[in-house]
């Protein structure tokens, strides 16, 4: 996790409890960020991950949030990853 600004940078390979923290993290700083960028260096580990962005989306809705709008991710071990995000 990295702050610039007010963009926050995460990686999609975020472990369970690694993603509470991050909730736990950002709940209080949300209107302050303007950004929310996912790097895909790692596999994503968890769908609690496109939970919680979908979740922080919902709540601040001029959130940019790149990752969520491809709607897809492509991982080695399970091919590519499709979601769908109800506004």
């Amino acid at each position: 996790m990295e702050f610039n600004g007010d963009v926050l940078t995460i990686d999609s390979s975020m472990s369970m409890e690694e993603i509470m923290e991050f909730e736990n993290f950002i709940r209080p700083r949300l209107e302050y960020i303007e950004m929310i960028e996912v790097v895909e260096e790692g596999a994503l580990k968890c769908s609690a991950l496109l939970s919680l962005l979908s979740s922080l989306k919902r709540t601040k809705s001029d959130l940019a949030i790149p990752f969520l709008d491809k709607r897809a991710v492509s991982s080695p071990e399970y091919g590519t990853i499709h979601w769908i995000c109800h506004d």
